[in-house]
């Protein structure tokens, strides 16, 4: 094995073959000479290639090599971070993978750091004259020169000359240089002015420098070097993935004639590919599988040196002792004793896959791989089977997991940095012509010509764009979404101006079905009822099959007739037929229902007025609120009549601390002005007495009445259907 700096070992599932180990080459490699019997710059070319749509494809190489051999593999760093995760290589016959040699790129920052210049990778002419501080340098400007190192370099922001105030200043350079003998001049930098290195030392250094910009701008192709050790002529496989170009599905769709829009029709579906080849490699009759689906993969950058940032830490330091002083103790003949102190791999290719009948062609071409023509024969009856007899792959459905393959029968070439239109499909499909018209509730869309079809090819149907061609003329074009077998699909491809849809009695309306209550909860149900009428006029001279969508709407339930042909999460489709100048009126209702729940025990009189307006005074809940309205009103007068006894026990009250203020105030008068005063005190003790009696009184009436208040709350019901 080489010489190395990183060493990183790789599993690989050989069989009866063995683990190799990683090598990367230092940016400058050494590597020790070749024994005779090592064969150089073995090709391996590309036998292989998986496009997948998540922009990655997995790449397979196949060759022979005979004895020690190395096999080179030109990548693009970007190319080299994915085969660094996913390389397998394998020696078929008994051979042994002893390393794979890269070229190093350190990172320029990093390279830099071991220059003695301190400069970054975007040095200014004032970062490079403070790097070379103290350097000997000859100086000449202005005529005049001077030989010495240089102290410093200022900059000296001048205002332009001119009668202008407001002109910018510029910026002008000096260097400070100390000559030999010690005269310090200060020069500006112009023009003409010239810096000559002196320190030949430093002149490398720069020159280094200089190389390390220049070089990092052509360190984007990397070699990656296989070393396999064994005897005899064997195979060699090698695989991995690259990021590639997305290939991109598109779709005809081929129509005989205007055959009866009524009548379900088969027409031909031809799927294309477009795949680019931007690897830098020549795909030269390579097996080609295009899959659908979008394994999970990322970039690691594994083929750059990765540099851990450790943290500095200081240079510990004794601590320096300095003479001290002492004060004495206090008591000098008691001493105290102190307490003493404490210190993917990625999965092979389907061995089954979706074959097409496709020859090898020359790159270059929009077409690659030959299409097998059909044999002499009468002109075809019709531009669908002439176009049908043109292409002819075959494809068998082949899936894993959430992927499905459009695997080639065929090898297919395609040069390096060009592209090819592939077919990958042509079959029979069940398709209705039929206008499409969208409504939110409210408007209704532009009437559309679509395709309303049955996936009938037994094959998965990839996301991309199709062309409607009828009878040999261009109809139209759109989008199409992944379509799986057996899938039914509208697919819109132009405007139908014959077909106007406008909406008329449009309702939305409110009211009560049914009024419920038990054990004091009234339920008054509502529906909410939304209708629509749709207009459909056709003004075209043949049928018109028109599917109309109508909108979902969360909570409510289609209450129609005739019933929708097709349910999806958003909307409705109804199908109807329109002759030949004919209206066709469709009625759409939906229906929400619901329920308010009114607690008695917490309703006040104004609520309860309410729900009998709203129930627009219905007999029978009107007859089952009356016990209860008579008990609330009971409740009230008898909280009228408790009211009233607090209010003039109140105003007792306040009689007796007046009465017994004026006693004490009169207590050194005469005995006649006090006991008047004490006669009226006392009539009015009784009277509070006779006044508490009367509050118990009321107060357990009241009791009483908003007991049977809940009684009557407790066993109110009724069952009353609108």
């Amino acid at each position: 094995m080489r010489a190395s700096s990183l060493s990183t070992v790789l599993a690989l599932q050989l069989g009866l073959f063995s683990t190799f180990v990683f090598a990367q080459k230092s940016s400058s490699p050494h590597p020790p000479a070749a024994s005779a019997a090592t064969e150089h710059n073995i090709d391996l070319p590309v036998t292989h290639v998986s496009l997948y749509k998540n922009g990655v494809g997995f790449f397979e190489h196949t060759g022979h090599v005979t004895g020690n051999a190395e096999v080179t593999i030109n990548f693009t760093t970007t190319q080299l971070n994915d085969v660094l995760q996913s390389l397998t290589a394998i020696d078929l016959n008994g051979g042994r993978i002893s390393g794979a040699d890269y070229n190093s790129t350190t990172p320029l920052e990093q390279q830099l750091k071991n220059l003695p210049l301190a400069l970054g990778t975007d040095a200014t002419a004032a970062d490079f004259y403070s790097a070379i501080r103290g350097a000997r340098i000859a100086v000449s400007s202005a005529g005049t020169s001077i030989t010495g190192r240089l102290l410093s370099i200022e900059i000296r922001s001048v205002p332009e000359k001119g009668d202008n105030d407001s002109r910018p200043s510029i910026d002008h350079y000096f260097l400070t240089v100390v000559s030999d003998s010690g005269e310090v001049r200060t020069v500006e930098l112009t023009s003409t002015s010239s810096v000559h290195l002196l320190d030949t030392a430093l002149h490398q250094d720069v020159s280094r420098y200089l190389e390390l910009l220049a070089g990092n701008r052509s360190q984007g192709l990397r070699h990656l070097t296989l070393d396999d050790h064994g005897a005899g002529t064997r195979e060699l496989h090698v695989s991995y993935i690259s990021e590639v170009p997305i290939w991109k599905s598109t779709y005809r769709i081929l129509f005989t004639d205007s055959a009866n829009a009524a009548a379900t029709q088969t027409a031909t579906l031809q799927g294309w590919a477009v795949v680019d080849n931007t690897v830098g490699t020549d795909w030269v009759n390579v097996q080609l599988s295009l899959i659908a689906g979008s394994p999970q993969s990322f970039i690691q950058p594994l083929s750059d040196p990765i540099y851990s940032r450790r943290p500095e830490i200081p240079i510990a330091q004794e601590a320096q002792l300095t003479p001290q002083t002492f004060d004495s103790s206090i008591e000098e003949d008691k001493v105290t004793a102190l307490p003493s102190q404490g210190r993917r791999a990625t999965r092979s290719m389907l061995a089954a896959g979706i074959a097409g009948g496709f020859g090898s062609g020359a790159a270059g071409g929009i077409m690659a791989g030959a299409v097998a023509a059909a044999p002499p024969a009468p002109p075809p009856p019709s531009y669908e089977e002439a176009a049908e007899a043109s292409v002819e792959p075959q494809a068998k459905a082949a899936a894993f997991d959430d992927f499905f393959e459009y695997k080639l029968s065929e090898p297919i070439t395609i040069r390096k940095n060009e592209s090819a239109l592939v077919p990958i499909l042509q079959a029979k499909v069940d398709a209705d012509r039929v206008t499409l018209v969208s409504s939110n509730g409210n408007n209704v869309s532009q009437p559309l010509r679509a395709l309303w079809i049955t996936n009938t090819s037994g094959l998965t149907l990839d996301r991309g764009s199709f062309s409607i061609v009828e009878n040999g003329n261009f109809g139209g074009e759109g989008l199409l979404d992944p379509i799986h077998a057996g899938e039914k699909r509208l697919l819109s491809y132009a405007a139908d101006q014959a077909v106007h849809v406008t909406t008329e009695s449009q309702l939305n309306s409110n009211h009560i079905t049914r009024i419920s209550a038990s054990k004091g909860v009234l339920n008054i149900h509502r529906a909410d009822v939304s209708e629509i009428t749709y207009v459909i006029h056709n003004s075209a001279a043949d049928r018109r099959t028109v599917v109309l969508e109508h909108p979902v709407v969360k909570g409510f339930t289609l209450d129609s007739d005739p019933k929708p042909t097709e349910t999806t999460p958003t909307v409705y489709r109804f199908r109807v037929e329109a002759g030949p100048g004919e209206t066709v009126r469709l009625h759409v209702g939906g229906k929400h229902e619901g329920y308010t729940a009114y607690h008695l025990t917490h309703s006040d009189d104004d609520q309860l007025t309410m729900i009998l307006n709203s129930t627009d005074h219905n007999p029978a809940l009107e007859q089952a609120l009356q016990p209860i309205l008579e008990a609330r009103r009971q409740v009230a007068d008898t909280q009228t009549a408790v009211d009233q006894t607090n209010g003039k026990l109140t105003a007792l009250h306040n009689d007796e601390e007046r009465q017994r203020a004026n006693i004490t105030a009169l207590q050194n008068a005469d005995k006649g002005s006090r006991d008047r005063f004490v006669g009226d005190l006392n009539k009015t003790e009784d009277a509070i007495a006779s006044g508490q009696k009367e509050l118990a009184t009321r107060t357990a009436a009241l009791d009483t009445a908003k007991a049977e208040l809940a009684n009557r709350i407790e066993a109110f019901q009724i069952q009353e259907t609108l």
